[in-house]
């Protein structure tokens, strides 16, 4: 009798018991300000919503690398990759990613243009841009002969001596640099991409020289000062240079440097102290280098688990949820990622926190996308070539 009740009893437990929950793996795209605290925001939100689905987030150290058993975000086996559009081709060549549902296209907010074009093919949505990249001039208000230093020329005029230019020419960073130059000279992407693998031509290197010769002494070509996060942000906070080139989001290591780590004394830059501008690469309309990064789902989901790949998609595209992201709940400085999302650029909380996005936008609107396949290895092959030409250190 008393195995009978055992059994019975048991029985009743398993019919009753909840479900396991299904796990849904997003490899999330790791070079942003706050990036575990960023993934906890989604984790939390997307759960509290979603009962039954547990997120893994996971942040890969070796996303760029391509190298084969490197690891690199082609090789990521997850359901759900946050795609820097730098691979995009690539993921398509390897048939890599799958179709949205019908519909489901239909169901995004609007899209900033260069997102909305970045991730389209033949009027089909291949993934869903979340965040867009680029690169601006950073300058000081004390320091006003900047404001119009729209090309190198007028910026090696403003500069003062000794007090210049701060930026990343290491051999890793160079690549983008180098991309960057030749969207501005040649205007167009299709004359940039061939002028990128014809391989760097005299005034290319004479240029790349020139814009090394701009910064400070012992700045530009440390590889253990490219290993510091945001250095070059926290040092221009910090009085080191007169301006800096960076992604929008390095507003937040300088404004982070300034509430954390300077006493009163040091003046480090408040958000009131900070310009922005365009690349200084054009005497016509500036042509920034526009990276979009995207949500795709792996070729390899289906079923329950593809519906749970679109809702966290769709989730993290919400309104409240880029709020969340851009406005850190504890304090801290804004992230300024540049959303995809147009609408978010005239979002009054996200302004109100982050007034800045009213300078980067109108820049971003002239720039171009730049997509290719193996484009991330044909600039690592650019930035060797020209590293070679360059002093080892400054």
């Amino acid at each position: 009798m008393g195995a009978r009740l055992f059994w019975a009893v048991a029985a009743v437990l398993l019919c009753s018991a909840a479900p396991m929950p299904r796990v849904l793996h997003v490899s999330m795209y790791p070079y942003i300000p706050d990036a575990a605290d960023a993934a906890l925001i989604l984790k939390q939100g997307f759960e509290e919503s979603h009962p039954g689905v547990l997120l893994r987030i996971t942040l890969n150290e070796n996303y760029y690398n391509a190298a084969p058993g490197a690891g690199g975000v082609l090789e990521e086996d997850a359901d759900i990759h946050e795609i820097d559009g730098i691979f995009l081709k690539d993921f398509l060549a390897r048939h890599k990613l799958a179709a949205f549902s019908p519909g489901f296209a239909g169901m995004m907010p609007a899209l900033h243009k260069l997102a909305r074009a970045a991730a389209m093919q033949g009027g089909a949505l291949l993934a869903v841009p979340h965040w867009l990249c680029s690169d601006f001039l950073f300058t000081r208000a004390d320091r006003m002969a900047l404001d119009g230093a729209h090309t190198l020329a007028a910026l090696q005029a403003a500069l003062p001596p000794g007090r210049g230019l701060l930026l990343d020419m290491t051999q890793p960073a160079l690549g983008e640099l180098i991309l960057s130059y030749l969207l501005g000279r040649d205007g167009s992407a299709t004359a940039a991409l061939k002028d990128l693998h014809a391989g760097p031509d005299p005034a290319l290197v004479r240029t790349m020289r020139a814009i090394l010769a701009l910064e400070p002494p012992g700045f530009g070509r440390s590889l253990a000062d490219d290993g510091k996060a945001g250095f070059y942000a926290r040092q221009f906070a910090r009085g080191a240079g007169s301006a800096f080139i960076g992604y929008s989001e390095a507003t937040h290591d300088i404004l982070a440097e300034g509430e954390t780590s300077c006493r009163a004394e040091d003046h480090c830059l408040t958000q009131a102290d900070v310009r922005v501008g365009p690349w200084p690469f054009s005497s016509a309309t500036p042509h920034q280098v526009v990276w979009v990064d995207m949500y795709g789902i792996d070729a390899h989901v289906h079923g329950a688990l593809h519906r749970d790949a679109e809702d966290f998609i769709a989730y993290a595209m919400q309104e409240a949820t880029y709020r969340a992201l851009l406005i850190p709940p504890n304090g801290a400085p804004p992230r300024y990622l540049l959303p995809a999302r147009a609408d978010s650029y005239t979002d009054t909380a996200i302004l109100a926190a982050a007034p800045l996005y009213a300078r980067f936008l109108p820049i971003l609107d002239t720039g171009i996308v730049v997509e290719s396949p193996a484009l991330n290895a044909t600039l690592h092959q650019a930035a060797a070539a020209v590293s070679a030409a360059l002093p080892a250190s400054h």
